[in-house]
């Protein structure tokens, strides 16, 4: 097992997040834009936007939260030919597609035929998943894997991503925080608390 960080980490924004098993398998824990100070003076072609690792080997995408610094990349990660499934809470499956189509018109294109595009092969790699079930991550190698959402209380569908997996016999478990929110929050459910992980990998 090896995590590789594509983004989120010389500075705060462009969460993107490899989990690396062998050679054949990898999965993604978002794909977001940068931001800010760390986009400033950037053109469209430059790492704000460009998929510049290998995806061949990914075998889905995990999304935390549909802030632009956590998915904003997902149009330029399709377009560079990621073809597997996008697995994300309930409610971010209905916001994704939304804050997608609006990034796109206000930074990218009002070319309503390519958004068109995108957003009816989003609608069809989008994988709900409920609070709580563990779902099964396809892989082409012999390490199973497994991803729960565990609420984050940061927005609406925001969520902690637990990740499972067997290397030999031994099951570990990798923790990926996304952005946390406060207890007591109107309308928001309070954050789940993680009990246990061995490699725990945290916004700060």
């Amino acid at each position: 097992m090896e995590i590789r960080h594509h983004g989120a980490v010389g500075g705060v924004t462009g969460s993107c997040h490899e989990l690396r098993l062998g050679e054949s398998d990898a999965v993604l824990i978002d794909c977001g834009l940068f931001q800010g100070a760390e986009n400033s003076g950037k053109g469209a072609n430059a790492r704000d936007l460009a998929i510049e690792f290998s995806i061949e080997h990914i075998r889905a995408l995990i999304v935390t939260h549909v802030h632009i610094d956590h998915v904003g990349r997902i149009p330029y990660l399709l377009a560079a030919g990621f073809t597997g499934p996008i697995y994300c809470s309930q409610p971010s499956a209905r916001l994704l597609p939304v804050v997608l189509e609006d990034a796109l018109k206000v930074g990218v294109t009002r070319n309503k035929r390519l958004i068109e595009r995108v957003m009816q092969r989003l609608q069809q790699i989008i994988r709900p998943v409920d609070y709580g079930v563990w779902q099964r991550i396809d892989v082409l190698g012999a390490t199973p894997l497994a991803v729960q959402f565990r609420r984050a209380g940061h927005i609406l569908g925001s969520a902690i991503v637990e990740v499972w997996l067997s290397e030999n016999g031994v099951r570990r478990k990798v923790v990926f925080s996304g952005d946390l929110g406060q207890y007591d929050t109107p309308i928001l459910n309070d954050p789940s608390v993680i009990e246990e992980a061995d490699h725990l990998i945290v916004e700060s």
